[in-house]
């Protein structure tokens, strides 16, 4: 199998690519070769994955239509024994090919995760590496779009831009190279469980060889009850501060809290998320302020297949002052192919002001979502 994977690297003129694309089928080559010798007898090894394209139009100004190979994640975890579990998630995304033929190479690979995990008990588990940070109902999900009904994650978790000039980032930092202690607890023998995971990172101040570019580390953590008076209930809160390098608002090093509740409730056909997330941080004028980013979301299953959602997302940057609040609606449709395979649609309309201008715009978006 080795041989047949060395072939299909020359076939792709290996020693023409830059040490992006070297490093990466490197890296997949080890995912495909390893399972079918070392562990495959007992079963140490498990790779599987997730993939996404979506189709986006709108009648925003100078938005241009079209379709986008969102990403292609491989996730390999490797069991080296009963009490430690190592992971491993590679990442392709944006851009439609990877040959050393394209003039401009428009995707990008990456070692999104890599983390080693050490069980000491059911109720405690040390994880050491590159994580995605567990913060709210979404973001330890973040890129896995078919484990979720509407296209995108709610905009909490994506990068935007509070202030004109400075560049869109999120709140929080999507991933957390550090170390992190976490466990679920049973609370009864009737299925009551609390779910913990807290953590120390570089946080966002990160070098370009990514280690730490400041001497602060950024520290978070996340609990989760599901109470069993009410099944299908569970509560949340999280938090995440750190020093952020380039700043909401500009400042440098800026010291940025952030405040997340959480709820979801889900029966047979019935789905009900509500969050809302407060993050205090520095505006461009040195002033400190609060923004709020809520949303609610009721999604419900027919005939196992169609799943139509309605979702409304707002947006505060400053509670104090609701001048350039912004709103959205999404309604959409998921709809279940296969197993495993779905097909979503929604229609979105934006509304926001912004110093008296009204910026609001639709936009339709489409994805095919796959896990395998």
């Amino acid at each position: 199998m080795f041989y047949k994977f060395v072939a299909q690297v020359k076939r792709f003129k290996f020693y023409t690519m830059n040490n992006a694309h070297r490093y990466f089928l490197l890296l997949l080559g080890l995912l495909l070769v390893i399972p079918s010798t070392t562990f495959s007898q007992e079963r140490k090894y498990i790779l599987y994955g997730f993939g996404q394209i979506d189709y986006q139009a709108s009648d925003k100004k100078n938005f241009i239509n079209g379709f986008n190979q969102r990403r292609v994640n491989l996730i390999g975890e490797y069991f080296l024994d009963q009490n430690i579990r190592v992971l491993t998630d590679l990442e392709y995304e944006g851009g439609a090919d990877m040959s050393a033929s394209d003039s401009v190479f428009n995707g990008g690979f990456k070692v999104s995760r890599m983390w080693v995990e050490y069980t000491v008990m059911p109720e405690l588990k040390i994880r050491a590496g590159k994580m995605l940070t567990p913060f709210g109902l979404y973001n330890l999900i973040h890129d896995a779009s078919a484990s979720y009904y509407a296209v995108d994650p709610p905009i909490m978790y994506l990068p935007f831009a509070f202030f004109p000039g400075i560049p869109s980032q999120r709140l929080i930092a999507k991933y957390s190279t550090g170390l992190e202690f976490l466990g679920t607890i049973n609370l009864n023998n009737r299925g009551a469980q609390l779910e913990y995971d807290f953590g120390i990172s570089n946080g966002r101040g990160m070098a370009p060889d990514g280690t730490d570019a400041n001497q602060n580390k950024a520290v978070y953590g996340r609990l989760m009850l599901r109470p069993s008076l009410v099944q299908g209930l569970q509560l949340g809160t999280s938090f995440y501060h750190d020093k952020n390098a380039i700043g909401i608002g500009g400042t440098i090093d800026d010291d940025e809290t952030n405040f997340g509740f959480d709820v979801q409730y889900e029966s047979r056909a019935l789905q009900i998320q509500a969050e809302s997330m407060f993050s205090k941080f520095a505006n461009p004028f040195a002033r400190r302020q609060t923004a709020t980013v809520s949303y609610a979301q009721a999604a419900y299953t027919l005939w196992d297949v169609f799943t139509p959602f309605l979702n409304f997302t707002s947006v505060l940057p400053n509670i104090s002052n609701n001048d350039h609040s912004y709103q959205r609606w999404n309604i959409g449709l998921n709809y279940a192919l296969s197993l495993n395979l779905y097909v979503k649609t929604e229609i979105q309309f934006h509304s926001f002001e912004e110093d008296h201008v009204d910026g609001s715009f639709n936009m339709l978006k489409s994805s095919l979502a796959v896990a395998f």
